[in-house]
């Protein structure tokens, strides 16, 4: 279908489509909690209109005890189409995305369930940040990794920095009368099934991404190294890879501004984002 063809549809359902592109998999409720609804009804009109006019596809299961569970939402061949000639312009001021950059979408309805609740869990932890906000009174900026990806695919290096790109890049934002800084932090969600040496890879690029000059575009105001947040499956996960982080930093030269904060998914969904469940290594 030509882009001009495309069905109408209302501003409110286009900020639908833009949160869906972000998070690639959300529900009902963690969209009407972004959208600040609180009536449910609306919602769920605007996302079936959606699904009809094929801009979502919608999964769920009538199971016994899975039938309780809010309905999934994904980017449909409308919606997908309508991002490539908007997207572009919003993330970096191009006309369009490119074919190639967009084809990941047209897979998303047969993403494995692996896949989809890792996009949902860091949807929650999205939420975990904004009600934070209210309570520390900063502002939290939450770029996924579909955004850095979009932001920085047509640079000439990107090849090669593709592999420094994490889940989430976050900027804490806290204004005073005197002046703004900011706190950055890359922020890694590690599922189940992730072996052990994977864990460790990923600590070892982080370090590399230290020695490298790249890692500056993900600096804040103070242009200082980010803090690496890695969310764990458990506790006995989170312990090895922490005595691992140790040990390398120990051994490592010049490292005494990388820092590593590790926690547990449990701990985030019960406790929330906040400084106590955090289990900081640096070097000593």
């Amino acid at each position: 279908m030509p882009y001009k063809d495309l069905p109408d549809i209302t501003q409110k359902q286009i900020e639908i489509i833009e949160l869906v592109y972000k998070f690639r998999f959300m529900n009902r409720h963690q969209i009407q909690k972004i959208m600040g609804h609180k009536d449910y009804r609306r919602i769920n009109a605007w996302l079936k209109d959606l699904v009809d006019k094929k801009y979502l596809g919608r999964i769920y299961s009538h199971k016994l005890l899975e039938n309780t569970k809010p309905a999934i939402y994904y980017l449909d061949n409308h919606a997908i189409l309508w991002c490539r000639y908007n997207m572009g312009y919003k993330y970096r001021q191009d006309d369009e995305l490119g074919t190639r950059e967009v084809k990941k979408f047209y897979d998303d309805k047969n993403a494995s369930e692996t896949f989809r609740n890792h996009c949902l869990t860091l949807c929650d932890v999205y939420l975990q940040y904004k009600e934070r906000e209210k309570d520390i009174k900063c502002e939290y900026q939450y770029l996924t990794k579909t955004e850095l990806w979009t932001y920085s695919k047509t640079d000439k290096d990107f090849d090669e920095m593709k592999q420094y790109i994490p889940d989430v890049f976050i900027e804490k934002i806290t204004e005073s009368k005197k002046d703004v800084t900011s706190t950055t932090f890359c922020l890694e969600l590690f599922d189940s099934h992730v072996p052990r040496y994977a864990l460790e890879y990923k600590v070892r690029q982080y370090i590399k991404l230290h020695d490298e000059e790249d890692w500056k575009r993900y600096g804040g105001l103070d242009e200082a190294f980010p803090q690496i947040l890695f969310i764990l499956p458990n506790q006995a996960k989170l312990n090895k890879l922490k005595n691992y982080i140790q040990e390398l930093l120990s051994e490592a030269y010049d490292v005494e501004d990388i820092t590593f904060m590790l926690t547990t998914y449990k701990k985030v969904m019960e406790q929330g984002i906040s400084k106590d469940i955090w289990n900081t290594v640096t070097e000593e």
